[in-house]
């Protein structure tokens, strides 16, 4: 069951992220605001989650520099193959692009300086394991960034859920409460335009 319920939570975050970055995106939270939340410095490192065609791993690898690094990650074999061809055509030689896991970042322990995703978090259907994954990948007092969107009508009740129709989506007070469990220290929540927000948490030291 328990494979089961990865590979269907796999196939819907890659099937389902292009969708909602549409129709999100002109709504989410500026990027200028997701770096500034991360207080990202030239010679960092940042990692992404579910980076798509790679928009905002372009970006933050310009804000890094030559000097820094980038590890950004997608699911599948052909949205990998469709990043990892967008990045070598950037001539970004500090990026790295890892095949990503639906309860795990695959990110190597302890490298992120700052860690962001954007419309993402709400496909995680074991935000436990993901949780202590990202905590894992993240250097201590590291940054990490979540931006998402609230669903139109009641919250699902289950994380696995959270694709569902009216229910598609999932609220900053769960998103909250699930990095608290996974022992992050969430330092604040701001609203971007439409349902969008932005949760910004740091890793203990």
């Amino acid at each position: 069951m328990a494979q089961s319920t990865t590979v269907v939570a796999t196939w819907l975050f890659g099937l389902l992220l292009p969708v909602v970055a549409s129709a999100q995106g002109s709504e989410s939270v500026p990027v200028a605001r997701i770096f500034e939340a991360l207080a990202l410095k030239n010679g960092g490192t940042a990692c992404e989650i579910g980076a798509g065609d790679g928009e905002l791993t372009l970006a933050v690898a310009e804000r890094v520099g030559r000097a820094g690094r980038v590890y950004t990650s997608e699911l599948g074999d052909d949205r990998i193959r469709t990043l990892r061809t967008k990045v070598t055509a950037s001539n970004h030689p500090q990026i790295e692009v890892v095949a990503g896991a639906a309860d795990r970042t695959n990110f190597p322990d302890g490298a992120c300086d700052a860690l962001f995703m954007r419309n993402v978090y709400h496909h995680f259907a074991a935000p436990g394991p993901m949780g202590a994954s990202l905590a894992a990948s993240l250097k201590p007092g590291g940054r990490l960034a979540i931006v998402d969107f609230a669903p139109r009508g009641t919250e699902a009740p289950m994380p696995a859920d959270r694709d569902e129709d009216s229910s598609h989506g999932v609220s900053a007070e769960s998103v909250q409460r699930e990095l608290a469990d996974a022992g992050f220290a969430v330092q604040r929540t701001e609203k971007g335009g439409g349902r969008s927000f932005m949760v910004v948490a740091t890793r203990g030291r």
